[in-house]
C-alpha cells in the first residue's frame, strides 16, 4: 500500500469517477483503476461496487476512506515533525495563563505551534494575573497570556493584545441588581466585595498595577469581606452571599456556565481589560523568540 495508492483512492472515493480521478492526477483512467484493485487486493476487500458507467463505494469502502484520510493527514504531521526537528527548532517553554484564557484562546495557539514544532517542550502553569507578571520578571516563566488592567506598567515587557474583555459584575443568586441588562460600578458602592488578593496589595505598586483607580475613578472606595488569588474561588465565595465581586468576560463565560451566579456586565467604555501575550526582548531562550513570531504572526504582525 503505497501514498499514492491512497491518494488515488481517495480521489476516486470523492468524485465515484476513476476517469475524473485520474484526469485530477494526471494519469489515465486505467492507471486509476490498476491501482484500485491492486489495493483491494492486498486489503481483501472490494472497495468500490462497479455498476455499468458507475461506481460507489461498498461499506467497507467507506469505512476505509475515512481511514485512509487520517493516514495521510497523520503522513503529513509526521513529515512536518521530522523536517522541524531537523531544523533544530527544540527546546522548552514555560507558559503561565489566567484560568479562563486557556481554552478559548491559548489551546489552539500551543496545539498549532506543537505540530509545527514538535521538538519543543511545554509546561504551563495558572496563576493569578499579577504572579504571572512577576514570575516573568524573575525569569521563571517564559510568556505569559493575562488579563491586564489599563493602568499596568509594561515599560519591560513586549506584548501583543489577543483579546479584550467587558467586566462583569458577579452576583449572588436573588440579588436585586441580577434582573438587570447592565450596571454603573457607583451603583455597587454599598455592597460587601471579594476581591483579589493584590487588590491593594503593595507589590502591585511596582508593576503600576493598582486596582483600587477603578473604585476610586468610580467615586467610592469598597468594602472588602474576602480575598483570593483564584476566580472560581472567588465564584464559589459570591455563591454563598457573602458578597460580589468582578470579573472579565471570558472567565464568566468559562466558569459561570455551571453556577447559579448572576452577571451583569458594567457600563463605560473604560469598564473592560485587555487579554494580552507578554514576554521579555531581552530573554535567553531561543524558543520565547520562535513562539513569539508565531503568535504575532497568528494575529497579523509581522516583525
Amino acid at each position: 500500500m503505497t501514498t499514492n495508492q491512497l491518494k488515488y483512492f481517495i480521489t476516486a472515493a470523492e468524485t465515484l469517477s476513476f476517469t475524473e480521478a485520474g484526469k485530477l492526477h494526471y494519469i489515465s483512467q486505467t492507471a486509476i483503476t490498476q491501482h484500485i484493485q491492486s489495493l483491494e487486493e492486498q486489503l481483501g476487500v472490494k472497495l468500490f461496487a462497479r455498476e455499468k458507467k458507475r461506481v460507489h463505494l461498498t461499506p467497507a469502502g467507506e469505512i476505509f476512506y475515512m481511514e485512509a484520510k487520517a493516514i495521510l493527514e497523520r503522513s503529513k504531521i509526521a513529515v512536518s515533525r521530522a523536517r522541524n526537528a531537523a531544523d533544530g527548532i527544540s527546546g522548552s517553554l514555560n507558559i503561565g495563563y489566567v484560568k479562563g484564557q486557556c481554552f478559548s484562546r491559548i489551546t489552539p495557539l500551543i496545539k498549532k505551534f506543537y505540530l509545527q514544532n514538535p521538538s519543543v517542550k511545554f509546561q504551563i502553569f495558572r496563576q493569578a494575573h499579577l504572579d504571572l507578571l512577576m514570575n516573568l520578571e524573575k525569569g521563571k516563566l517564559d510568556f505569559i497570556f493575562n488579563i491586564v488592567y489599563g493602568n499596568t506598567d509594561l515599560t519591560n515587557y513586549s506584548y501583543q493584545r489577543i483579546g479584550r474583555d467587558r467586566l462583569y459584575a458577579v452576583l449572588p443568586p436573588g440579588h436585586p441588581y441580577s434582573q438587570l441588562s447592565s450596571i454603573r460600578r457607583y451603583d455597587l458602592r454599598d455592597e460587601p466585595f471579594l476581591l483579589t488578593k493584590y487588590y491593594d496589595d503593595p507589590s502591585a505598586k511596582k508593576y503600576g498595577h493598582v486596582i483600587p483607580d477603578k473604585y476610586a475613578e468610580s467615586g467610592f472606595i469598597p468594602k472588602i469581606d474576602s480575598r483570593s488569588s483564584d476566580a472560581e474561588t472567588l465564584m464559589i465565595l459570591v455563591s454563598t452571599g457573602i458578597g460580589i465581586t468582578i470579573l472579565p468576560e471570558s472567565i464568566v463565560s468559562t466558569l459561570g456556565h455551571s453556577t447559579d451566579l448572576s452577571f451583569v456586565p458594567l457600563e463605560g467604555d473604560h469598564e473592560y481589560v485587555d487579554i494580552l501575550a507578554i514576554w521579555k526582548d531581552n530573554t535567553v531562550n531561543p524558543v520565547t523568540h520562535v513562539f513569539k513570531d508565531f503568535v504575532l504572526k497568528e494575529y497579523g504582525v509581522e516583525d
